[in-house]
């Protein structure tokens, strides 16, 4: 397990819920058998639509949720068999770094209290060097330490995020999940961000899980993705292959929504109809009941995830789709991931 910083196996988590007052409560996977592995320094992306899963699966690497059943290890330590003072440390060597700045940030306290406040809580220095950090660590997320005395809400949304960036990297942590760090973000202020993330990834010696529905966003910063639908992981691979050869009918079809500027492509690839629907989770493939090439197997046997050329997939007819018309226009991608 040492040779990973992070290593999970079947990795599930289930939620209970009730439909009415006198119903018997039912589970729910919001992650189901997720079985994933991060190196060190490496960049992963967890893409997907909302209630796939993506926010459960990253609560969960950091152990802020509990897991229904599986396994978590962390630098060769398993998080169950934690103890409380191996809980600290963990806490120090991974942040989490959430959607919208504004709510994760504290309204009453200044930029510098929050940004300082885990060294303090840490104990890792004494508060003179603490700000003194804190500032340095400001500067390098491209704010001024003037703005040291700042309230969030004195703020744009662009400075803010800035702000739960350095708060999450004060501690030199090895591992951080962004979990949707850009979605609530101006377009303009999107680019800027990332821009930074891909600059900090190249100083620091960090690692780090990107959760976000946007495929657009995500080919700018991680080394591999995987895909998630109703709790599983559906595709998974470095991000070039996915991009340049989708095996999965659901991730053709997320890569033809993403808009092109180019007006030589035209879309071909069948749109996703419907809605997620957690009552196919129980038997067969989960996405069939909006899959355009499903068949008969899909409705009875699950497809695990194999190899499909360069990805894991898990289709049944992963080798029979072409490369996709959506993702050809490789020659400006490839640049922008380069």
């Amino acid at each position: 397990m040492t040779t990973h910083l992070l290593q999970t196996r079947d990795l599930s988590k289930a939620f209970k819920h009730k439909t009415g007052f006198f119903a018997k409560p039912t589970s729910q996977f919001a992650c189901n058998a997720i079985e994933l592995e991060l190196a060190p320094r490496e960049r992963l992306g967890v893409v997907g639509e909302s209630g796939s899963g993506k926010s459960t699966l990253g609560r969960l690497l950091l152990g802020l949720t509990p897991p229904t059943s599986g396994d978590i290890w962390f630098e060769g330590v398993n998080h169950k068999e934690r103890s409380l003072q191996d809980w600290k440390q963990f806490r120090i060597r991974t942040s989490l770094v959430q959607q919208n700045p504004l709510s994760a940030l504290n309204p009453q306290m200044t930029v510098g209290q929050q940004v300082a406040e885990g060294l303090l809580v840490h104990h890792v220095t004494n508060r003179a060097g603490a700000y003194e950090r804190a500032a340095a660590m400001l500067e390098r997320v491209g704010l001024s330490s003037a703005m040291m005395s700042r309230y969030p809400h004195q703020m744009s949304g662009g400075q803010r995020q800035r702000v739960v960036i350095a708060r999450a990297l004060i501690l030199d942590p090895k591992l951080v999940v962004f979990d949707e760090a850009v979605s609530a973000l101006d377009v303009s202020v999107q680019a800027q961000v990332v821009a930074l993330l891909r600059e900090l990834w190249q100083e620091l010696d960090l690692a780090y899980v990107f959760i976000t529905h946007d495929l657009r966003i995500v080919r700018h910063l991680v080394d591999r993705i995987a895909v998630m639908y109703l709790g599983r992981v559906v595709e998974t691979g470095d991000i070039k292959s996915v991009y340049q050869w989708p095996r999965h009918p659901y991730t053709r079809a997320l890569l033809a929504s993403v808009p092109t500027m180019d007006p030589t492509v035209r879309n071909i690839e069948p749109p996703i109809k419907g809605e997620l629907d957690a009552s196919m989770v129980a038997q067969g493939c989960a996405f069939r009941s909006r899959c355009p090439f499903a068949i008969e197997r899909c409705a009875t046997e699950t497809p695990d995830l194999r190899p499909v050329g360069g990805q894991l997939v898990a289709c049944h007819r992963a080798e029979e789709f072409p490369q996709s018309i959506a993702s050809t226009p490789q020659t400006a991608l490839q640049e922008e991931i380069a």
